[in-house]
């Protein structure tokens, strides 16, 4: 009977080797252990038959010639044991030379046991169709077999948190066979269960984890998302140079969706069925039906890259349904070494694709040094400013504004700084827009709100210093919230603020909707009693228009525009020109940018009601700030009046 199970398990084996070299493969370090796994327990189902005839035939065999099939087939079995452990550290945290290291020494154990195994003695047993062995090298089998299985077990079952469940399942539940059978066959030796159940632990792998056909995306025929993931976690880990080029199909606004759709997977077949005929390259697809290109020759993916433009245009001039065609987008990567793993490379990829998507002219782009340090500098931004909010490193400046009626100060414009780690001022330019495209200016606004109202709350700024009201910017990102206002004055109210110490300043904004709830929580702001200032006049963000329709009290000249003054003829009377018009409307007007006493004297001259500006003071951190506006800069200003 045990030689009749040992072939059914070849047969077996024979249908999973068939099963497994008929379709295409990535090289993965799973699929060769796997196929390693596959080739020890062949070897040890055969040896196993083999080492069942030989002790049927002992008397035609020489002792050492029998005793070498047997003690053989035996140290198979140790070695399905080992090559069962290596297997099953593929998915563990770490490097591939921190696995190689701790591969060594079980390696050195396996040959401790084959050595031993092969230098005790043997013994057989043959009655009837009854056949065993035992004796000292068979119990060093169990025992070097037995280590390595549980070795297995512990760091699976125990140790696997990392692991891929479903990898971690098939292993234990391959372990756990090979432990019942090897137990069994330890109390009744005429049961030679043990290669069996190393070809059952084949079947689990194969059928749960290394079927080539899992890798595959049945839709198109590229390998799908998870073996991208795998393959260039592969490449990284091997430091192997490689190119990549992400390629997504965008579908026409005027297609209808389903067939827009159906269209997209006709194509993405297409392309996959012609890249098929382009050497050494591996196309994959993924979860967003996108395909992504990746070759080991770093040189020639911009030859790819021509290929399947070409390709997909004379592909789209087939397509009669005008409707249905769609926009190709290629974001390409020559050289992986520019990334440090594949998280940054898919996250650069993506990220690239988005702002192709969002900025459709140009459909390709190569990321090159440049290119991917701009983007790693914003990364780091972004990740700078979300630390600063969670710890509470924003802060607000203040630069005083001077009336020219009064000759003092009266007023001050409250500016956002954040700190990094080292506490280190980080320059407004260089964090502002990104907080502005990424959504977080918001919070750092209503961050940036609350600290002027408990700036004014706690030192009594118009009783004390005659600080009338802080101006605080709003962003166009803020001015598309619906409830702005709402959040304003909880904030407000909390300090109980009276609202005419606020005022707010905003720009242009183009957006239909975002004017449109602007103009709502204008409305409700102003009843409340704050004031509002249009910022920004004559940069170009802002116009006559919106000075009509937006009901300020307020317009400030930008720097450029009061700097402009001074140096063009044709800047002088459109700057005099706005000014009267402005004040034909009745409101006020803040000139930035004043930095010596010429421009100064100039500008009260010309009749604008408030300067702002470096010839007064810089932005100053709270406690400067009280200090200048509560006697120094004061001062200053009556001696330079004297």
């Amino acid at each position: 009977m045990n030689i009749q199970v040992q072939c059914c398990g070849i047969v077996i084996l024979l249908l999973i080797w068939y099963f497994s070299v008929r379709q295409k493969t990535l090289g993965l370090e799973s699929e060769k252990l796997f196929l390693i796994n596959m080739g020890v327990t062949s070897f040890c189902v055969i040896m196993d038959i083999t080492s069942i005839v030989a002790i049927c035939n002992q008397e035609l065999l020489p002792g050492f010639l029998l005793a070498f099939i047997c003690k053989t087939y035996i140290v198979s079995l140790v070695w399905v044991g080992y090559f069962g452990l290596v297997y099953s550290s593929t998915d563990f945290i770490g490097t591939r030379q921190e696995r190689r290291k701790k591969n060594r020494i079980y390696t050195v154990i396996v040959l401790t046991g084959t050595v031993l195994i092969y230098a005790l003695p043997i013994h057989y047993y043959l009655e009837g169709e009854v056949v065993y062995t035992y004796g000292p090298s068979c119990t060093t089998t169990y025992i070097f077999a037995l280590l390595f299985v549980l070795a297995t077990l512990y760091k699976v079952g125990w140790k696997g948190r990392e692991m891929n469940p479903k990898r971690r399942r098939a292993i234990v539940i391959w372990m756990c066979i090979w432990v019942i059978a090897a137990v069994t066959q330890f109390l009744n030796a005429n049961l030679l269960l043990v290669g069996f159940a190393s070809v059952l632990g084949m079947v689990i792998l194969f059928f749960e984890l290394e079927n080539p056909e899992a890798n595959l995306d049945r839709e198109t025929g590229a390998y799908n998302a998870h073996a991208l993931g795998e393959y260039t976690k592969l490449l990284y880990e091997k430091q192997k140079k490689f190119s990549a080029m992400l390629l997504a199909l965008d579908e026409a606004a005027s297609a209808g969706k389903d067939s827009s759709s159906a269209y997209t997977d006709i194509t993405l077949r297409g392309i996959v069925r012609y890249s098929d005929r382009l050497e050494n390259v591996r196309v994959f697809k993924t979860l967003e039906r996108e395909l992504v290109f990746l070759t080991n020759d770093v040189g020639r993916m911009q030859e790819v890259y021509e290929e399947i433009k070409s390709f997909v245009e004379h592909w789209k001039e087939g397509v009669g349904d005008e409707q249905s065609k769609v926009s190709p987008c290629y974001v390409l990567l020559p050289d992986s070494s520019l990334l440090r793993s594949v998280g940054e490379l898919f996250q650069m990829l993506r990220s690239f694709r988005v702002g192709k998507r969002e900025n459709p002219e140009e459909n390709s782009i190569i990321l090159d040094q440049e290119k991917i340090g701009h983007y790693k500098e914003r990364e780091e931004t972004e990740a700078l400013i979300r630390s600063a909010i969670e710890e509470d490193r924003v802060e607000v400046f203040y630069q005083p504004i001077y009336s020219t009626r009064e000759k003092r100060f009266v007023s001050a414009e409250a500016l956002v700084r954040i700190r990094d780690k080292e506490g280190r001022i980080v320059p407004p330019d260089r964090f502002i827009p990104i907080a502005e495209k990424n959504g977080l200016i918001s919070q750092i606004g209503e961050i940036v709100f609350d600290k002027v109202c408990a700036f004014i709350k706690a030192n009594r700024l118009k009783e004390a210093y005659g600080i009338r009201y802080v101006e605080v910017n709003l962003s166009v990102r803020q001015c598309e919230e619906e409830k702005l206002a709402e959040t304003y004055i909880r904030i407000m109210e909390r300090y109980r603020l009276e609202p005419d110490c606020i005022n707010l300043e905003i720009t242009e904004s183009t957006s239909i909707q975002t004017r449109k709830n602007l103009l709502k929580n204008m409305q409700i702001l102003i009843d409340y009693g704050v004031k509002f200032s249009l910022d920004d006049f004559g940069s170009g963000a802002s116009n006559l228009n919106y000075i009509i329709d937006m009901p300020v009290s307020i317009v400030k000249f930008d720097r450029d525009m009061s700097q402009a003054y001074f140096a063009n003829q044709k800047a002088k009377f459109v700057m005099e020109a706005s000014m009267r018009m402005i004040h034909d409307m009745k409101l006020e007007i803040v000139s930035e940018g004043v930095e010596t006493e010429e421009q100064m004297e100039a500008i009260v001259a010309l009749g604008i009601e408030y300067i702002q500006g470096y010839y007064f003071s810089r932005p100053l951190g709270g406690e400067e700030f009280l200090q200048f506006v509560g006697g120094r800069g004061a001062s200053a200003m009556q001696g330079r009046q004297q």
